[in-house]
């Protein structure tokens, strides 16, 4: 809805040229959010034998060492990571806040049904515009996330495919992420 409103915004209070590039711009913007719903975007968590609830599970998620994957081979270990809310953020378990921004909402809904390889969130690239670094179109989603200010972060986690086993990686294999957990409105 957001898309249709803001083409309607653009065609009332521009003209020419601006108006063109401006419509461009949102165009471009909505096709690569809707990556976020391309099947072929992430591993789905039930299709890695999970639920949320297992995620959510502090229980069932522990930090691994490294002697916990040694002995399988590197192709059987897929690296996959969660949007998450910073946990100082006080966010909910949907990891959306009353001030989440609507990138934020929608990479946050997506990473609750279908965890995300590095590839997948390359793809996003570009979904965000504005909220890059100096107020960039384009920047980096892995490191930025949802720009300035944004209470997200991602998670890595490991899943062994010879044990059907998903576990939070370890600190040190986290990915490093910029300005993380800052406080606004994000």
């Amino acid at each position: 809805m957001t898309y249709i409103k803001n083409l309607k915004y653009i065609v009332n209070n521009f003209n020419g040229e601006k108006a063109i590039d401006k419509l461009k711009e949102e165009t471009a913007k909505e096709l690569i959010l809707d990556a976020l719903d391309d099947e072929d975007l992430g591993i789905s968590i039930e299709s890695l034998g999970l639920t949320l609830e297992d995620i959510n599970d502090n229980k069932y998620m522990y930090n691994i060492d490294s002697k916990d994957i040694e002995g399988f081979a590197k192709d059987k270990i897929i690296d996959l990571y969660r949007y998450v809310a910073y946990h100082t953020s006080g966010y909910g378990s949907d990891n959306v806040g009353k001030n989440s921004r609507g990138f934020c909402k929608r990479v946050a809904k997506r990473t609750n049904t279908s965890l995300m390889r590095y590839q997948d969130i390359l793809r996003l690239n570009g979904s965000n515009p504005g909220f890059g670094q100096g107020g960039s179109n384009l920047y980096s989603v892995f490191l930025y996330r949802g720009g300035v200010n944004c209470k997200h972060i991602w998670v890595k986690y490991r899943f062994n495919q010879t044990t059907n086993k998903l576990v939070e990686a370890p600190k040190s294999d986290q990915p490093k992420q910029i300005d993380k957990g800052d406080v606004g409105n994000a």
